[in-house]
């Protein structure tokens, strides 16, 4: 049973589509939600990650995953 280059891409396409919508749902859910509450410890007594709070850090992390996933989606799923 040969695959058509068509399918071929279509799964592949499926499945990324898959990986950076479950990527995408883990960065929201670890960003701004009960994510913190891994960091607030280190944070309440004061922590900093080079520099910043390490709370505002946190979340800047989490929403410079959530950019690259909506650059690797525009350049890859959402193109024409």
């Amino acid at each position: 049973m040969d695959s058509s280059p068509n399918d071929i891409e279509s799964q592949r396409k499926s499945r990324l589509v898959r990986i950076l919508g479950a990527a995408f749902l883990l960065a929201l859910i670890m960003g701004p939600g009960p994510g913190l509450y891994l960091i607030n410890g280190y944070a309440k007594a004061g922590g900093s990650i080079f520099g910043l709070p390490a709370l505002y850090a946190w979340c800047l992390f989490w929403f410079a995953i959530e950019v690259a996933i909506v650059v690797i989606a525009a350049k890859t799923l959402w193109k024409k």
